[in-house]
Parts: C-alpha cells; sequence; structure tokens
C-alpha cells in the first residue's frame, strides 16, 4: 500500500512539474517559433475565433 501511494504522490509531482513546465518555458505559438524569413507564418490574430465566439452547440 505505501508503494502504491508513493507512486501516486510522484505521478502528481511529474504532472504538475510538467505542466508548469510547458507553460512557462516549451510552449510558444507558430509565428513566435518560427520567425525565421523562411517560414511563411503569417500574423496569427486574423484565424483566431475570438473572445466573443459562441457556440449553438451548447
Amino acid at each position: 500500500m505505501k508503494a502504491f501511494l508513493a507512486s501516486l504522490v510522484v505521478a502528481l509531482v511529474v504532472a504538475v512539474g510538467a505542466a508548469w513546465l510547458l507553460e512557462t518555458t516549451y510552449q510558444s505559438t507558430a509565428a513566435d517559433a518560427y520567425a525565421t524569413n523562411g517560414a511563411r507564418v503569417g500574423d496569427p490574430g486574423h484565424n483566431l475565433v475570438g473572445t466573443d465566439w459562441y457556440s449553438s452547440r451548447s
């Protein structure tokens, strides 16, 4: 039982650590990640849905 509880604690710590690391360090938008001259990434704001979008399917 101790090993099972220890594995749950370790899994929780790894999950929270990975979520924090991805949130703060490794995730970026395509416009930021591919900002060289060879990449064809346009302005990311023109094709986004936006905050005022609503779904007819609720």
